[in-house]
C-alpha cells in the first residue's frame, strides 16, 4: 500500500469514528420523562484493527506491510484477509497460531529489500508468545529478523510465497487483543490452587483457557503440582460457550466419568477459578452432554497472604511494625552477640530463624533458650521458610544445589542442575510452597529464574524442576520476594539507571521499574502492591504510596515479611 493510500485510510477511519461519536451525542434525549434502568453495563469486547485487501500494483515492500497490518487483525476474521497477501502453498500452510512476536513501536519496523524477491523485516522484540500462550519477555535491545519470499502471481501482482509461522503484533495491538489468564492447578496436598499464567486471545478466551488447563501444566511446573482431571480428559465439544447470563458450559469427554466425588469438586473449583476472571459467573460441567453429578466446587484458596506482619532488626531485637511504630517481638529474645541478619519465619512465626554472621543459620533465641545452630557454610543465603516449615538456605556457591533444614535439625540437599557454575544471591519460596524464585549470577550475568519445587510424599523438598527465566529487562539483580501468586519483586537495575530499585516482575509479563530511591539495599513485600517496602543504606525504611516512597521508620535493617 502506498503511504498516501495509508494516510487516506487513516483519515477516513478517524472521520468515521468522529461521525459515530457525534451521532451518538445528537441522539441523546433533551426532554421527556426520566427513565429508570438497572444500571448494568455490558463489558466492551476487544477492539480489533481493520484489515484491508492488497492494493492492485503494490510493490513488494507494500505487500509485506499490508500483510503485517492484516495479520494483526486476523483474530477477527480468522486471517482471511491476511491470506490474500499470500501465494501458492503459503496460503494453506501458514500457521498464524504457532506464536506471536510482540514488537515495540518506539523505533518502527526496519524493512529492507534484500533481493528483488526477498524482503527482510527487523523487529525490536518486547516479548514472544509460543503456540500454547507462554510469554517470554525480550531482553534489552533484543531483535528478531523475519524474511519474506516474494513472487508475482498469474496477474502480475506481488505476493508472499514463503514466511515463518506465527504473527507479528505491535505492543499496543497485542495488549488489545490478548489477555493474561491464570490456569489453576493443585498443590500435591490438594489444599491450595497454584497459577500458571498464559496469554490467550480475548475472543473465545474461555475455550483457549479450558483447553490449556486440560492439557496440564507447563514442563517447568509439571512435577511440582497436580490436577483433579483424570488423564486424557478433553473437551467433548471444542468450545466453551458462555450465555448472556455469564454461565459457561464445559462439556468433557468420558475420561472424567471415573473421577471420584472429591476430584469432581476439585476439578470444578479449578474451572471456576480459571473462568471467573474472564467474565464467567458460574460453570456447568457436563460429561458427553449430561450434567455432571456432584456439581458443588471445593472451597480452595489461592494466593495466600503472609500470616505475619512486617519485621526488621533494630536495637539488637527482632521488631514488628505495629501501626506506625516497630515493637519488639516478644517470643524472640535479645540478639546480642549474634551479628544478626536476614530474619525469616514460617506460618504464624514458627519457626523463627536468622543468620548469625554470614556463615551460620540459627533458630532465634527465646527468653529462656539461646540461639540454636541449624546450618553452617560459607556465605549462607538469607533463609526462606516454606509453608511446611522447611528452611531454605545453603552456601551461595553450592555447585548445583540448595540446602533445606527443619527446626529439629533434619537436613536435605535439594538438587538444581541448572545452578551449576552459578553463584546464588537470593531465594524465596512462594507462599503456596510449589515454586521458588532464584537470583543468581554466572557466565551469562545475573538472572532471575522461577522453578517448581518437587517434594516427596511427606512434603520434604527433593529437587528443583527446570527453570523459567523471567525479568529479562533487568541488567542486575540482588534480591527477590513474592508480591502475589504470579508476580515477583526484584531489587535491581534496568535501562540506564545507575542505582538499584524495586522492580515488579510478572512471571509471564513485562518488567516494571518502580520509582528510584537513593541507597536502596533491601526489599520486603506483603501481599499486593499496597504492601511494598524498600530499605536503604542509612537504615531508613520506606513504603510505596502512589508514585513515591514515604519513610516509615529509621534505624532498621533486614526488613522481611514472615509467611
Amino acid at each position: 500500500m502506498s503511504s498516501a493510500r495509508a494516510l487516506r485510510r487513516a483519515a477516513v477511519a478517524v472521520m468515521v469514528a468522529a461521525t459515530l461519536l457525534l451521532a451518538g451525542c445528537i441522539g441523546l434525549p433533551t426532554s421527556g420523562p426520566v427513565g429508570e434502568g438497572d444500571g448494568a453495563v455490558d463489558a466492551p469486547g476487544p477492539v480489533f484493527p481493520l484489515a484491508y485487501s492488497p492494493d492492485v500494483g503494490a510493490d513488494a515492500q507494500a505487500i509485506v506491510q499490508g500483510f503485517l497490518a492484516a495479520s494483526a487483525a486476523g483474530l477477527s476474521d480468522n486471517y482471511a484477509v491476511a491470506r490474500q497477501y499470500l501465494a501458492g502453498a503459503a496460503q494453506a500452510t501458514w500457521q498464524p497460531s504457532d506464536g506471536v512476536v510482540v514488537y515495540s513501536t518506539a523505533s518502527g519496523l526496519d524493512l529492507a529489500q534484500v533481493t528483488e524477491t526477498q524482503i527482510s523485516v527487523t523487529l525490536p522484540v518486547v516479548a514472544t508468545l509460543d503456540a500454547d500462550g507462554r510469554y517470554a519477555e525480550g531482553a534489552p535491545g533484543a531483535q528478531q529478523d523475519a524474511v519474506f519470499e516474494m513472487l508475482r502471481n498469474a496477474d502480475g501482482q506481488w505476493r508472499i510465497s514463503g514466511l515463518s509461522d506465527g504473527v507479528m503484533l505491535s505492543e499496543p495491538i497485542f495488549s488489545t487483543v490478548y489477555r493474561a489468564t491464570s490456569l489453576y492447578f493443585l498443590t500435591p496436598a490438594r489444599d491450595l490452587l497454584v497459577p500458571e499464567v498464559r496469554w490467550f486471545p480475548q475472543r473465545n478466551t474461555p475455550t483457549y483457557a479450558v483447553r490449556a488447563l486440560l492439557s496440564g501444566p507447563t514442563p517447568w511446573l509439571l512435577d511440582a503440582v497436580t490436577t483433579a482431571f483424570p488423564a486424557g480428559t478433553r473437551l467433548a465439544v471444542e468450545s466453551v460457550p458462555v450465555d448472556a447470563d455469564g454461565v459457561a458450559t464445559v462439556d468433557l469427554t468420558a475420561a472424567v466419568a471415573g473421577a471420584s466425588s472429591a476430584d469432581r469438586a476439585l476439578l470444578k473449583a479449578q474451572l471456576e477459578h480459571v473462568l471467573e476472571p474472564v467474565g464467567v459467573r458460574s460453570v456447568n460441567v457436563s460429561i458427553g452432554g449430561l450434567l455432571m453429578a456432584d456439581p458443588l466446587a471445593a472451597d480452595l484458596p489461592s494466593d495466600p497472604a503472609p500470616t505475619g506482619g512486617l519485621e526488621a532488626l533494630s536495637g539488637g531485637r527482632l521488631q514488628r511494625l505495629s501501626g506506625s511504630a516497630f515493637e519488639p517481638v516478644e517470643t524472640v529474645g535479645p540478639l546480642d552477640g549474634l551479628d544478626a541478619r536476614s530474619p525469616a519465619a514460617g506460618v504464624d512465626g514458627d519457626p523463627q530463624v536468622l543468620l548469625s554472621g554470614p556463615d551460620r543459620l540459627v533458630l532465634a533465641p527465646t527468653a529462656t533458650a539461646a540461639a540454636q545452630t541449624l546450618l553452617t557454610g560459607t556465605a549462607l543465603l538469607a533463609p526462606s521458610v516454606d509453608e511446611l516449615g522447611w528452611i531454605w538456605s545453603g552456601p551461595a556457591a553450592a555447585a548445583g544445589s540448595l540446602q533445606v533444614v527443619r527446626a529439629d535439625g533434619t537436613t536435605v540437599v535439594v538438587g538444581a542442575g541448572w545452578l551449576e557454575d552459578r553463584t546464588v544471591r537470593s531465594i524465596r519460596v512462594s507462599r503456596d510452597g510449589t515454586r521458588i524464585a532464584v537470583v543468581s549470577t554466572g557466565p551469562d550475568g545475573p538472572t532471575v529464574d522461577v522453578a517448581g519445587v518437587v517434594r516427596d510424599s511427606s512434603g520434604a523438598p527433593q529437587r528443583l524442576g527446570d527453570q523459567l527465566r523471567v525479568g529479562a529487562r533487568l541488567t542486575n539483580a540482588t534480591q527477590v520476594d513474592w508480591v502475589d501468586e504470579s508476580t515477583l519483586a526484584v531489587l535491581g537495575t534496568s535501562g540506564t539507571m545507575t542505582g538499584p530499585t524495586m522492580h515488579l516482575v510478572p512471571i509471564a509479563g513485562r518488567t516494571r521499574a518502580l520509582p528510584a530511591l537513593e541507597g536502596a539495599n533491601a526489599i520486603a513485600t506483603g501481599k499486593g502492591e499496597r504492601a511494598l517496602y524498600l530499605g536503604s543504606d542509612d537504615g531508613s525504611l520506606f513504603t510505596l504510596q502512589g508514585t513515591s516512597w514515604r519513610e516509615v521508620a529509621t534505624g532498621v535493617t533486614s526488613p522481611t515479611y514472615s509467611r
